[in-house]
């Protein structure tokens, strides 16, 4: 019943990005859950009417007919079996749609996983992180209404209405006439009164996205602002932003209370005009009791199924406001890359960039023209300043995108033709603040090469120069890290990211920044371990400190996103003595 299918994935998504047709597409795919759901709804509707229909009768016997209780006994035994097939038939509605809209929760957040995982830091360029998660992690949750919710009542409101009109017709048509002409009414006004809401849901997500994104970044800077003393600065424009928030909620929620204000109001004159003319009838003796009651007590059911369907109408909206966020990022196309069958290099590899250039964009940052070589064994940094286009190259060194123009050349093979899974096997990559997730330090460093044995971890502790802090832990290699390696101090962190690299079959490590911030001791311990991480690979080094650069057997250059010199280290320095 709650069957979710896999079939046609990214077929929709070709065809109509747009968030309506996507939603549509998504729904396609439980469309066994959404046949159970008009089954069930036909067959809670007979249901009720034969309720209605015993109940009615059961007072036509005792009122009209005199007859005592025990006649009705087996009436009432009829009804509250009927009660309960009828919760039931709720129960099995309720729970499978709840297991349906779980299952398609469960597809979209892991598609969206990894699409952002495929698109990598290229391309999503411009997507701001805090947005990014309110969308995997809300947007996704919002979805659900709308497949438990709204879907279901209107599977509910098309088809238990008509059935109602049609039972009650033949009983009392002038009565079926009056819930034929103001039904439409519920349905008009939900539309009217949704279209203004929904704008309104829409810049509530916007607003939503943004305020997420800006305590995202306060959090990142909270030690920064507590520093220079612009903290309770910053709390005074979180909590205007968080005032401006409600009170736009507030807006939104009066336009609900008035949609659930109009739909009551129909409802209860369509209600209040069938008593007027079944009363009418029943005063004439042209109706027998049983009959009028059994009108009257369909009428508020026969307005039920279009009450709810215009009460989860905001449902909708807010499966439509999380699709305008999700749809886009599904249909983002993946940064061109490099999907080629050629086992990477097992020694450490000569690189040669020939006329590489990329633009993030098109038009901004990125790199033109660039022309360098990484001999095989050596140590190249690269330097320049902040954003000339450094990191730029490393991202196309390691394969996240493809140069718009030139090629990238590795021992003679274009980089294209290497499988990427062979490529990355053999590259480290060391950034500036190396990621360590909760978890111990043995867990960390065997991130990249999981059945690395004792002998192999201390080797890699002690070519980093970290054996000796983490044999003072207080579980030695079992000590527990917090989120980003909170527990040790940004120096001890490079060296242990470096004996991650140094334990990993990488033979081609790029490094950016690993000495920035770290006081002179520290950076002696890093450099020294870079030597030793160097020995049997190819190393490229974004550094700007002149203990790193000494190490290193050439320099680049750049300069506004082009190789502008590659001198030896001692040339650089001595050109470049005032820098430093």
């Amino acid at each position: 019943m709650t069957e979710y299918s896999e079939e046609c994935t990214d077929k929709g998504s070709q065809l109509d990005n747009s968030p309506e047709h996507w939603l549509t597409v998504e729904a396609g795919k439980i469309r066994w859950f959404l046949l159970s759901v008009v089954c069930l709804s036909a067959g809670i509707g007979l249901l009720v009417v034969l309720q209605a229909r015993l109940l009615a009768l059961a007072c036509q016997h005792i009122v009209m007919q005199g007859e005592g209780v025990s006649s009705v006994i087996p009436l009432a035994a009829a009804l509250v079996l009927l009660a309960a097939g009828r919760s039931l038939c709720m129960f099995i509605l309720e729970s499978s749609s709840s297991a349906a809209a779980a299952r398609v929760k469960q597809a979209v957040r892991s598609k969206l996983y990894r699409k952002i995982q495929s698109l990598g830091a290229v391309g999503l360029a411009g997507n701001e992180t805090g947005p990014l998660i309110e969308t995997v992690t809300r947007g996704v949750d919002e979805l659900e209404h709308y497949f438990t919710r709204f879907l279901p009542q209107l599977a509910l409101a098309a088809i238990l209405p008509l059935m109602f009109l049609i039972i009650i017709v033949p009983s009392e048509w002038r009565s079926g006439l009056v819930l034929l002409f103001s039904a439409p009414c519920i349905p008009l006004f939900m539309i009217l009164i949704g279209r203004g809401s929904e704008k309104l849901h829409r810049r509530q997500w916007g607003r939503l996205s943004r305020m997420s994104g800006h305590l995202l970044d306060l959090v990142q800077g909270l030690p920064d602002l507590i520093i220079f003393g612009a903290a309770k600065m910053e709390a005074k424009v979180v909590a205007r932003v968080s005032e401006e928030y409600r009170t736009a909620t507030m807006t939104v929620l009066r336009l609900a209370f008035l949609s659930a204000f109009a739909l009551e109001f129909f409802a209860t004159v369509g209600t209040a005009l069938v008593a007027v003319i079944t009363g009418f009838r029943l005063l004439l003796g042209t109706l027998t009791l049983g009959e009028g009651l059994f009108v009257l007590l369909m009428a508020p059911e026969f307005y039920l199924p279009l009450r709810n369907l215009g009460l989860s109408y905001h449902a909708r909206m807010q499966g439509i406001a999380a699709a305008e966020r999700i749809a886009p990022l599904l249909a983002k196309p993946l940064p061109e890359g490099f999907a080629g069958t050629l086992l990477a290099p097992t020694g450490p590899p000569s690189v040669l960039f020939e006329g590489v250039s990329f633009r993030y964009g098109g038009n901004r940052g990125g790199v033109s023209g660039v022309d360098l070589e990484l001999q095989s064994g050596s140590i190249t940094a690269l330097v320049g300043e902040s954003g000339a286009g450094k990191t730029t190259l490393a991202r196309l060194l390691v394969g996240l995108a493809r140069p718009e123009s030139g090629r990238i050349l590795v021992n003679g093979q274009d980089l294209t033709l290497y499988a990427p899974e062979s490529w990355r096997s053999r590259l480290a990559w060391v950034p500036q603040s190396p990621y360590f997730s909760s978890g111990t330090v043995r867990e960390n460093l065997l991130l990249g090469r999981p059945d690395a044995n004792e002998n192999e971890i201390n080797s890699a502790l002690e070519a980093a120069a970290a054996d000796k802090f983490v044999s003072h832990l207080p579980d030695g290699l079992g000590t527990l890290l917090g989120d980003r390696g909170a527990g040790l101090s940004g120096g001890e962190l490079r060296r242990l990211a470096l004996a991650r690299a140094y334990l990993s079959p990488a033979t081609l490590v790029v490094l950016d920044e690993p000495t920035a911030g770290l006081d002179p001791e520290n950076e002696q311990l890093v450099c020294d371990a870079l030597e030793k991480l160097a020995r049997g690979r190819t190393v490229l080094v974004i550094s700007h400190r002149e203990q790193t650069l000494s190490r290193a057997e050439r320099v680049a250059e750049m300069i506004d996103g082009r190789i502008d010199r590659v001198v030896s280290p001692n040339e650089f320095l001595t050109t470049c003595e005032d820098s430093f």
